[in-house]
């Protein structure tokens, strides 16, 4: 909260800035906050009508009524102002009305705003999702959207246009079963730099289609507890991929960057005997194999693992230097298989979780050589857990081999 303050004279100091630094000021501010300074003298009365950024959740209002309506007074005011930044709390069971909302987003793209966040509050996952104005395909201004348990609606392919936008952030968002949404979305963002989709888990959608020139960073994760739809990467210019908690049918990457950072923890819902399966794999890990740096969970090592048991061959991680590995205790003996093909690893960091079932972990020969050659390995185990004897003598062989 601003206060005004006086010097022995009493001058107001405060009051007598410029009033584009106090803009500046209060558009630190939330927009409640920043409402609150009308009250200290004539000079800031209106003054948080002429900030640049809009920070508000709608249970500060009595209704929608009053919420609209605060809306109106802010956009009317001064037409010539450019938004730089709208952040909006929304509780869809607040008096919510489908075409107001509409109305009122569709106001605030028009004062060329240049960063959107919109968070849906909701209880549980079948609520209502508030839906997104059209006009958000084509704001030539924004440059960074993030959504949160929203719908998006299929636009017309000639009206989608965001030339500026380089960071997008969807959690939660429904596509309704349409495919088609996601792509325009980010085909029309010509410097896109950083993706993140969080799937909906209850949308339909039968593939997360990524193809940018631009992107240099993606995420996609899944709430879902069934099969989630497939994806296609075709990202020549990735410097970092996740793909967390994801059960698709197929990954099929055309393109990431020559080095890239991947975080890979998925599991495929296919009949690991079936031949087209087996090649859609291979070409996952052809793919991720240019990687410089990776890290795997036990479900990514499960899959490594079958598909070497049924090929009996690996493509080698050649650009690989380092690897995390989170895995459960009970993988650990699947590890060496890949290891061997790792044939430039200089860091290895592998942290332990879960039950031990084993009671002593022999270190095979083909893991002795692949670590043989490490410049740094570490085992790491959970703070609270005691390491058994066999983890202990498990550990000794790290710090000898890393010494």
């Amino acid at each position: 909260m601003v206060r005004t303050k006086t010097n022995g004279s009493g001058i107001d100091r405060l009051s007598d800035l410029p009033e584009h630094l106090s803009c500046r000021i209060l558009s630190h501010l939330s927009t409640k906050d920043s409402v609150r300074t009308s009250v200290l003298s004539k000079h800031w009365r209106n003054l948080w009508l002429h900030v640049p950024a809009l920070d508000l959740d709608t249970i500060d209002f009595p209704n929608n009524l009053v919420f609209k309506e605060f809306i109106d007074r802010f956009v009317e005011f001064d037409k010539e102002l450019d938004l730089k930044r709208f952040e909006l709390f929304y509780d869809v069971n607040h008096d919510h009305s489908f075409d107001e909302f509409l109305w009122m987003l569709d106001d605030v793209v028009k004062r060329r705003v240049g960063r959107v966040t919109v968070v849906n509050n909701v209880y549980v996952v079948d609520e209502t999702l508030v839906t997104m104005p059209l006009s958000l395909y084509s704001c030539a201004t924004l440059v960074n959207l993030t959504l949160s348990f929203v719908a998006m609606n299929k636009p017309q392919a000639e009206l989608v246009s965001l030339p500026c936008v380089k960071t997008i952030y969807l959690d939660a968002v429904k596509f309704d079963g349409d495919d088609y949404i996601l792509d325009t979305l980010i085909s029309s963002c010509s410097v896109l730099e950083d993706l993140t989709v969080i799937a909906h888990p209850e949308d339909y959608a039968q593939v997360v289609c990524v193809r940018s020139r631009s992107l240099k960073s993606f995420t996609l994760e899944s709430q879902s507890q069934y099969q989630d739809p497939n994806v296609v990467i075709d990202c020549p210019r990735l410097e970092y991929m996740s793909i967390r908690g994801y059960q698709p049918a197929s990954i099929v990457v055309h393109s990431i960057g020559p080095y890239a950072k991947v975080n890979i923890d998925v599991m495929f819902e296919v009949d690991y005997e079936d031949p087209p399966a087996i090649t859609m794999i291979r070409s996952f890990l052809i793919a991720i194999s240019k990687a410089r740096e990776m890290t795997i969970s036990t479900r990514t090592l499960e899959l490594i693992d079958g598909y070497h048991l049924m090929v009996n061959e690996l493509p080698k991680f050649s650009n690989l230097s380092r690897l995390n590995a989170f895995l459960d205790k009970s993988f650990w003996e699947r590890l060496p298989g890949f290891l061997g093909c790792c044939i430039n690893l200089k860091s290895f960091v592998l942290e332990l979780d879960g039950p031990s079932e084993i009671e002593e972990i022999e270190v095979s020969p083909l893991l002795q050589d692949a670590l043989s050659a490490r410049g740094f390995v570490q085992l790491k185990t959970p703070v609270s857990v005691t390491r058994t004897s066999s983890e202990r003598k498990l550990a000794a062989y790290f710090v000898k081999k890393s010494g």
